[in-house]
């Protein structure tokens, strides 16, 4: 798998991972499928960051999936502390892809002021928990019953990263 900075020609891809999420499970609370146009509008956070950053993962000219970090809360005092995402293409998963992004995006944060990064994993999700704890993330907490999709109530696990 190549891996590298998302550019304005990935978003019609990661739109269309991201959309199947959305429709599909409940691990982004997000419920109406985003346009490219507003996907545009999402990307235009990692344009001159260091530190949020959007990576993809290509295997024989077809995306595999996308990590991304971004700012954990808006308030400035968070600034050290960032929000981890992946999404795996389905004819992918299960096969290391997630990790291997997830270690890179961990690697290039491991260089800026960054000190801790964190994933809201909605529970339950083994996969997802499963490769957290690999990459050495620990759990510090749970949102119990806080978000509402597919007529049913979810929790969040949060998982944090000292770098």
């Amino acid at each position: 798998m190549e891996i590298s900075l998302a550019k304005n020609k990935d978003l019609n891809g990661i739109n269309d991972i991201y959309n199947y999420y959305i429709s599909n499970t409940a691990y982004t609370f997000d419920i109406n499928q985003r346009t490219i146009e507003e996907k545009k509008e999402w990307f235009h956070q990692f344009k001159n960051s260091e530190t949020s950053i959007c990576l993809v993962g290509y295997k024989n000219d077809e995306l595999v999936g996308f990590v991304c970090s971004t700012k954990f809360r808006e308030k400035e005092a968070y600034n050290q502390s960032l929000e981890t995402s992946v999404y795996i293409n389905e004819k992918f998963k299960g096969k290391g892809f997630g990790k291997k992004l997830m270690f890179e995006l961990i690697t290039r944060l491991k260089s800026t002021n960054i000190k801790n990064l964190y994933a809201l994993i909605t529970y339950p999700n083994k996969t997802s928990i499963n490769l957290h704890k690999t990459l050495n993330f620990t759990k510090v907490g749970t949102l119990n019953n806080v978000g509402y999709k597919f007529k049913k109530y979810w929790s969040v696990h949060i998982y944090e990263l000292k770098l």
